[in-house]
């Protein structure tokens, strides 16, 4: 077994929440190991909607200090991350049989720009019957009242936020391991002294902290200690298509009331392709072999033909499919739908300098990662420099020469 030097803290996952702990760590000075047993941000992070947005429907369940914090950190993204985080217009078309009336859509878009106050993106506007058709021309006109138009952000390849903070974190000093599995967590004397993993031979590095950020498989990772946890993901899976271009194919996001189950789903150009999704269904098996189900391909063409009718999109309008578990915490809730998006930091009593990342979205990576890295500092007993991740503007990855 070979040891490496010592580490402040080891990172075992290299998706986005993993990616921005590294980043600030190095950044705040503490020697740093990140672990990934793939490619960064080949998980959950690459399988999402690829939106940088505050959550308009956080809102239905007063999750108002989310949305906030959403809101706040969409701004910071907009600001260091320009060359991968840009504005994205989304239209809401509203029906006489929608769940949501025109009186709801306007006090959540109210609330929504409240909540965003002093923010560089345009304000949200109301659009009647007829300026919403000669927009989206393609919309199904049955029962159409009218529209809310608003702004969020869009990632369009997450995966290179990704590289771009694991980088950063190499430059300032993080070392990266890639394709390197983590086989266990070694206890001793009441804490996690460090990890063995396997890369071209077994090693083990020592870790005064150690996070695991493995995002769906992290109760896979917590079977590799002695020490007994109880299970902290209930994740949901999400899946979205991939189509070319189609006839009424809008100009920017739509964010419908799917029909058949009042679900949100978005409509988004992408890459000049559109996708499509999202489901929100229940899993309970192995991350790696999450797949899109046939029932899910039918659900997202259905809704989508039925909103613009036009489209006439088949099976055989699919050029991809994809899909994703989202590390959600365990809960008792039956509706996927109320289930948290806020993230938590799990502290193992039994274990004290080891934490798990539960939950989060892609737009408030950073925040939850400054949260994280404060908190290595309490736990290695160190004044902790100030957090400078919402100011330094993250490089882009073309720059740099060889990422591994």
């Amino acid at each position: 077994m070979v040891r490496t030097l010592p580490h402040d803290v080891v990172i075992i996952g290299a998706g986005i929440n993993g990616a921005g702990i590294a980043r600030d760590a190095a950044m705040r000075g503490l020697k740093v190991l990140l672990i990934e047993k793939g490619e960064p941000g080949e998980g959950t992070t690459v399988a999402s909607t690829r939106l940088i947005h505050g959550g308009l429907r956080y809102l239905e369940h007063f999750e108002f200090g989310l949305v906030h914090e959403s809101l706040r950190e969409r701004e910071i993204l907009l600001r260091i991350a320009p060359h991968l985080v840009r504005p994205l217009a989304i239209a809401i078309p509203i029906y006489k049989q929608s769940k949501r009336g025109w009186l709801t859509i306007r006090a959540g878009m109210i609330l929504y720009d409240l909540l965003s106050w002093g923010k560089s993106l345009p304000r949200h506007r109301m659009l009647s019957r007829a300026e919403t058709l000669n927009r989206w021309a393609g919309l199904n006109p049955d029962g159409l009242i009218g529209s809310a138009l608003y702004y969020d952000a869009q990632v369009e390849f997450p995966e290179r936020l990704v590289m771009d903070n694991v980088l950063s974190a190499r430059e300032f000093g993080a070392e990266v391991l890639t394709h390197t599995r983590v086989t266990k967590l070694v206890v001793e004397d009441g804490k996690v002294s460090g990890v063995e993993f396997v890369r071209e031979e077994g090693q083990f590095a020592e870790a005064s902290v150690v996070i695991n950020a493995a995002g769906p498989w992290i109760d896979q990772v917590l079977e590799r200690v002695v020490v007994k946890s109880p299970k902290l993901i209930g994740g949901t899976k999400g899946s979205h298509i991939v189509v070319p271009p189609f006839p009424g194919a809008p100009a920017n996001a739509i964010y419908l009331e799917a029909r058949s189950d009042g679900r949100p789903i978005f409509i988004i150009p992408w890459n000049k392709l559109y996708l499509i999704g999202t489901t929100d269904v229940r899993f309970e098996g192995d991350p790696d072999d999450v797949r899109c189900e046939p029932w899910e391909i039918d659900y997202l063409l259905s809704e989508t033909n039925l909103a613009l009718p036009g489209a006439h999109l088949t099976r055989d309008s699919i050029v991809d499919t994809y899909s994703g578990v989202r590390p959600l915490p365990v809960t008792n809730d039956k509706d996927e739908q109320s289930i948290t998006r806020r993230h938590f930091i799990r502290q193992h009593p039994q274990l004290p300098n080891l934490l798990s990342i539960v939950g989060g979205k892609l737009t408030t990576y950073r925040s939850l990662a400054e949260e994280c890295v404060d908190l290595i500092f309490q736990k290695l007993g160190r004044d902790s420099p100030p957090c400078r991740t919402a100011t330094e503007v993250i490089r882009a990855s073309e720059s740099r020469a060889n990422c591994f």
